[in-house]
């Protein structure tokens, strides 16, 4: 049965589908069997995995136009969940059932070892299904001012979740992201988010992610960051926090 993690925060620009294709790159790496869900009308997960416009998407799959393993995209590392701006309709539409992610995939999770959802920066349908889907939550922050913005909002949902929906849902942690400790401003933050999590008692990732224009560059040419760049600080940091995370969940 596979880990289902969803990468989330109501923000945007806080490395959500970075570090989602990150952790599906260097698992799938690894030989573990893994599925990437790009549950975002953005498409970033979907456009940096090379996938252009896929026949079936996130959108037929959850409206049931099709099953789960007919939308597969097969990637070098993993299999991926495409999206598409349709998504964007998902999103505000009324009366969207939370299960309905849950139960869309529910058919594949046997054939995975993990399951990674990338989300859209909104508390809306979208990340709401893929909260309730879940088993962990991994938080990233970028360390820049207003990192902690809809943090405690994030926190107050996922508590909503746990009582109503899914008891089981857990979060994996806080990961800082594009961290540099030369700055007085990011160590400054740094401490601020980990005040934070002391007071919510929201676990904090001892890795944190360095800047690094590699990023950049493997997004730009499609390629995973693991291939273009492994020796890149960001991918070798990447590799160090899947090793905490794996380690946390028990996988």
């Amino acid at each position: 049965m596979a880990t289902i993690i969803s990468v989330a925060l109501q923000k945007g620009g806080t490395g959500k589908s970075t570090t989602a294709q990150a952790i599906a790159s260097i698992l799938g790496f690894r030989n573990k069997k893994v599925l990437l869900i790009d549950m975002d009308s953005q498409g970033n997960v979907t456009y940096a995995s090379g996938t252009d416009t896929p026949q079936r998407s996130m959108v037929n799959v959850l409206e049931g136009n099709c099953t789960a393993s007919e939308a597969l995209n097969r990637c070098k590392y993993y299999d991926l969940l495409a999206a598409d701006s349709y998504l964007a309709n998902v999103e505000i539409a009324e009366d969207i059932e939370p299960t309905l992610l849950k139960n869309a995939i529910s058919p594949v999770i046997g054939s995975y070892d993990f399951i990674i959802i990338d989300t859209p920066p909104a508390l809306g349908n979208l990340s709401f299904n893929s909260l309730v889907a879940s088993n962990y939550v991994l938080i990233p922050i970028e360390a820049r001012p207003f990192a902690l913005q809809g943090l405690g909002a994030l926190y107050d949902t996922i508590s909503s979740i746990k009582k109503k929906l899914n008891p089981g849902l857990e979060i994996a942690g806080i990961l800082m992201v594009k961290f540099n400790s030369r700055t007085i401003l990011n160590r400054d933050i740094r401490e601020m988010i980990g005040d934070f999590a002391k007071r919510t008692g929201i676990p904090v990732f001892n890795t944190v992610i360095r800047e690094g224009i590699a990023v950049a560059e493997a997004q730009t040419v499609r390629t995973p960051l693991i291939d273009y760049a492994p020796k890149s600080n960001p991918n070798i940091d990447y590799e160090a926090f899947v090793n905490e995370l794996v380690e946390k969940t028990g996988v």
